[in-house]
C-alpha cells in the first residue's frame, strides 16, 4: 500500500511541478531521505498539502503540509472534528466524491474552508487518481491547494472592472482607449452619446481625421509627449467634430500603461467644454462691449465739451463775420476775406457738429422718412464721393416701413459709409452695392456694435459693402473710434459721428468683413409703423429786414455772445438788456419783467444753470417766451426741458438771420 500510495503523490506532485518554473541553479536545497518526502516537502512550499481518503470516504493520511495551510495538525484534520466547510459549498465537494468513487473520474473544485484562527480560505481540491489496496479497497488521492490571494485577486479584479464599467457607463465624459499608434479600441457609451459616432465608426476613421483642422499639430504633439512620459499628461482645449457636423471643445487628460501581455495603450478621458467655452466667450464679448461703451462714453463726453466750446469760441466769428458783411458795400475788397473768414468758420462749425454727433448730442431734428427714397435722392451725390473706377450699384427696396430720423444725418452715415467703402478699393477698382430693406427681429440680436441693443421688432436698413480690402477684427474694433485712420493723417471723425448719429438714433451697426474679402455694414434702425411721411418746411435764410419795437433779455456768460447778440438785435430796433449770468439775470428780469417781451437764455452758465433759471423764470412770469440758446443739441435740451414750453432753440454757431427768424416768430406768436 505504501507503494501505491508512493507511486500516485509521486505522479500528482510531477503534474504540479511540471507547471512551474525550474528552481534557480546554485540555490542550496535539503537533501531528504526519499522521493516521497522531497516530493511532499515541495507541495508544502506551494501552499498545498496531500490527503488519502478510503471509500467511506473518510480520511486517512494528511501530509504536514496542511498545518501550513490551514492552521491544523495531521491528526487534527484526520479526527475529523476540526474541518469545516462553507455550507454553500458542501455540494460541491460530496458530488466530486460521488463522481470519483462510482466511475472513478477525477474532479476537481474551490471551497471554503474555515482555518483554525476563524477566517475562511479557499481551497482548489484536485482529486486526480485513485486506485485499489491489495485486499482490494479503495483509495483516493487529492492536492488541496490554498487559492485564497488567487480568488481575492480575482474578486477584486472582477469589482474593480464592475466598477470601471458602471463608471463606464454612467459618466458623460469621453472615455477611450487606443494603441499607441492612435487606432481606437475601446470607447465609453458617453462618446456615442456626446459624438454620435461609434466604436465601429471611430475606428474606421483616420486618427486625429476628426480633430479640428487647426488643432491636430497641436493634439499629435501632446500624444507623443503622452508616450515617453510615466505620468498623466493633460491636453490644452480643442476640437471635435460630432457626426452632425457641430465643433465641440473637449478638455482630455490621458496616461500610457501596459497590458498584461506587454502590450502599451494609450488611454484617455475627455470632458466636453463647449457650453463653458460658450459662456467664457460670451462673456468676453460682454466684456469687451462694456469696456466700449464706456471708452465711447468717456470719449464722448469729452468730444462733447469741446464741441461746445468750440462753438461758443465760433459764434462770434461767424456772428461777426456776417455783421461786417451787411455793412460793407458790394464792391468792397475786404468782402472776399470777410467771406473766407465766415466760410472758415463755418466749416469748423461743421467739424464740432460731427465731435457731436460721435458724442451722441448733435442736432437732431426728426421727421419721418422713407429711407429707401433719401438714399435714392443721394444718388448724383454719392457718385461724385467715388472714383471714376468704381461701380456704385443701388438695390434698394420700395414701399418699405418708415423711420423717425435726421434727414440730415441720416445723409451723412449714407454718405460717410460709401467714402469708406471706396477709399477700401485697391486704386479705386471695385463695385460699391448701396441696399435698402425690412427685417423684422424676433428677439433681441445677440450683439449689436456700438451701439445700444434693438428690440424686437420691425426694422429698416440700409446696408454698404464692397469688394475692397476688408478688415481684420483688430482694425474692426477701431474704425469707429475719433481719429483712427489706415490712410493718411488728418482723417477719421468720419466714422466716428456715424457711430454717434446711429448710437443717437436708437440703431445699431453690424459689420462683416475678412481680409481680402471686402466688408459690408448694415446700419439698422427702428421702424415706425402706420406713420406718414412728415413735410419738409422750407429752407429760411439770406438777409433779414424784419424790424420790430420789443425788448429782449440776453442772458450768457460769454462776453462775445452778448455783445454779437447785442448788436443783431439792435439792428432791427430791439431794445436788448444784457446779463452775465443767471443770477444777475433773474435780477434784471424781475426788475424790468413787464417790459421784456423775450428772453435769450444760454444752456450753461457758472452758479445757476441756464435750466435753473428758466424755472424761476417761469415762477415769475409764466407767459414770457423763452429762446434756449446752446452749443449742444436741441435734442438734449428738448429731452431735459420737455413739455416746459420753449419758445425755441438756437444751437451756437449761428448766423445773424438764423436770430432774427426766431426771435420774429417768438415775438410774432
Amino acid at each position: 500500500m505504501e507503494n501505491a500510495r508512493d507511486r500516485v503523490v509521486g505522479n500528482m506532485a510531477e503534474s504540479v511541478i511540471a507547471k512551474i518554473p525550474a528552481p534557480t541553479p546554485g540555490l542550496n536545497l535539503p537533501v531528504l531521505p526519499d522521493r516521497t518526502d522531497r516530493l511532499l516537502t515541495l507541495l508544502s512550499s506551494m501552499d498545498t498539502y496531500v490527503t488519502e481518503a478510503d471509500s467511506v470516504p473518510r480520511t486517512i493520511f494528511v501530509s504536514s503540509g496542511v498545518s501550513e495551510v490551514t492552521g491544523y495538525s495531521p491528526e487534527e484534520v484526520i479526527a475529523g472534528d476540526c474541518v469545516v466547510i462553507h455550507d454553500d459549498d458542501h455540494h460541491l465537494l460530496a458530488n466530486g466524491a460521488i463522481a470519483l468513487a462510482k466511475h472513478g473520474r477525477a474532479f476537481s473544485c474551490i471551497i471554503r474552508m474555515k482555518h483554525k484562527r476563524g477566517d475562511w480560505l479557499w481551497l482548489e481540491i484536485s482529486s486526480l487518481s485513485s486506485y485499489e489496496t491489495p485486499e482490494g479497497g479503495y483509495r483516493s488521492m487529492s492536492l488541496n491547494r490554498d487559492v485564497t490571494r488567487l480568488m481575492t485577486s480575482q474578486r477584486d479584479l472582477a469589482q474593480s472592472e464592475e466598477r470601471y464599467r458602471a463608471v463606464s457607463e454612467m459618466t458623460r465624459d469621453l472615455i477611450t482607449e487606443s494603441t499607441t499608434d492612435s487606432q481606437t479600441v475601446y470607447v465609453s457609451p458617453g462618446v456615442s452619446e456626446t459624438l454620435g459616432w461609434s466604436r465601429e465608426e471611430l475606428a474606421a476613421h483616420e486618427p486625429y481625421e476628426k480633430v479640428h483642422p487647426d488643432d491636430v499639430a497641436r493634439v499629435r504633439r501632446t500624444t507623443e509627449e503622452c508616450l515617453t512620459s510615466d505620468r498623466p499628461t493633460h491636453y490644452e482645449a480643442f476640437r471635435i467634430f460630432a457626426k452632425n457636423g457641430q465643433c465641440l471643445w473637449f478638455e482630455t487628460s490621458a496616461m500610457v500603461y501596459q497590458r498584461s501581455d506587454g502590450e502599451t495603450r494609450v488611454f484617455s478621458v475627455s470632458h466636453n467644454i463647449t457650453e463653458q467655452r460658450r459662456e467664457q466667450e460670451e462673456r468676453r464679448e460682454l466684456e469687451e462691449q462694456m469696456v466700449r461703451a464706456q471708452k465711447l462714453e468717456s470719449l464722448g463726453v469729452m468730444a462733447g465739451g469741446i464741441a461746445h466750446d468750440f462753438n461758443n469760441l465760433l459764434t462770434p466769428i461767424l456772428g461777426e463775420a456776417s455783421l461786417v458783411l451787411e455793412d460793407l458795400p458790394q464792391d468792397s475788397p475786404l468782402r472776399e476775406r470777410l467771406l473766407k473768414i465766415r466760410h472758415a468758420a463755418e466749416r469748423a462749425a461743421a467739424l464740432t457738429n460731427q465731435m457731436l454727433s460721435y458724442a451722441g448730442k448733435g442736432p437732431v431734428h426728426l421727421e419721418r422718412l422713407d429711407l429707401s427714397q433719401l438714399v435714392g435722392e443721394m444718388g448724383r451725390l454719392c457718385e461724385s464721393a467715388v472714383s471714376g473706377k468704381t461701380v456704385l450699384d443701388f438695390d434698394l427696396t420700395p414701399s418699405m416701413s418708415l423711420i423717425e430720423a435726421d434727414s440730415a444725418q441720416i445723409s451723412q452715415v449714407v454718405m460717410n459709409l460709401i467714402t469708406n467703402a471706396s477709399e477700401s478699393l485697391p486704386d479705386g477698382e471695385g463695385k460699391i452695392t448701396v441696399r435698402t430693406g425690412g427685417v423684422d427681429l424676433l428677439e433681441p440680436p445677440n450683439k449689436s456694435v456700438f451701439a445700444e441693443r434693438l428690440e424686437a421688432g420691425p426694422h429698416v436698413y440700409v446696408e454698404v459693402s464692397d469688394t475692397g480690402c476688408g478688415m481684420d477684427a483688430k482694425t474692426i474694433a477701431k474704425i469707429f473710434d475719433p481719429f483712427f485712420t489706415t490712410k493718411f493723417t488728418g482723417r477719421g471723425l468720419g466714422l466716428a459721428a456715424v457711430a454717434g448719429i446711429v448710437r443717437g438714433h436708437q440703431g445699431a451697426l453690424e459689420i462683416r468683413s475678412e481680409p481680402g474679402q471686402g466688408s459690408v455694414v448694415r446700419v439698422l434702425f427702428p421702424a415706425v409703423q402706420g406713420a406718414e411721411l412728415s413735410s419738409r418746411p422750407a429752407s429760411v435764410g439770406g438777409k433779414n429786414t424784419w424790424t420790430a419795437d420789443a425788448t429782449v433779455l440776453v442772458i450768457d456768460d460769454d462776453e462775445g455772445m452778448r455783445d454779437l447778440a447785442t448788436d443783431i438785435l439792435s439792428r432791427a430796433g430791439l431794445q436788448v438788456i444784457a446779463a452775465a449770468d443767471g443770477r444777475e439775470g433773474l435780477k434784471v428780469f424781475r426788475a424790468h419783467v413787464d417790459e421784456i417781451n423775450l428772453v435769450l437764455l444760454d444752456r450753461t452758465m457758472p452758479t445757476i444753470s441756464g435750466f435753473e433759471t428758466f424755472q424761476e423764470i417761469r415762477k415769475i412770469h409764466p407767459s414770457t417766451p423763452v429762446i434756449l440758446v446752446s452749443g449742444y443739441s436741441e435734442a438734449r435740451a428738448a429731452t431735459e426741458l420737455a413739455g416746459a414750453g420753449l419758445a425755441g432753440f438756437l444751437q451756437k454757431p449761428f448766423l445773424p438771420e438764423t436770430l432774427l427768424d426766431l426771435v420774429k416768430a417768438s415775438i410774432d406768436d
